[in-house]
């Protein structure tokens, strides 16, 4: 993957992933392993798409969003090529 390929990949996993967080309320609690907001933000920040998405996904699991949530975390997880996880996703879309 070229440097322009990777930052296309890289904006389209932004996306999804802000997204995702644009479904959860600003008062959500912390995620079960204590994932918040504010450390989503600052993973996104500073470009950890990874761990940005480890973030969202525990605050899901703690807020219980509707399917789109989990729609845009599969996408980004695809995005970044994370397979197994979007699978994963995909499997609580289709359960919510």
């Amino acid at each position: 993957m070229n440097r322009s390929e990777l930052e296309r990949s890289w904006a389209a996993t932004k996306r999804h992933l802000s997204a995702a967080r644009a479904l959860l309320r600003d008062d959500s609690p912390p995620g079960v392993d204590g994932a918040t907001l504010q450390g989503f933000e600052e993973c996104l920040r500073d470009n950890e798409m990874e761990l940005a998405l480890d973030e969202l996904e525990d605050l899901g699991l703690a807020c219980h969003p509707d399917a789109e949530f989990w729609r845009h975390l599969m996408f980004a997880a695809e995005s970044m090529q994370l397979t197994d996880r979007a699978a994963e996703y995909k499997q609580r879309m289709q359960r919510t």
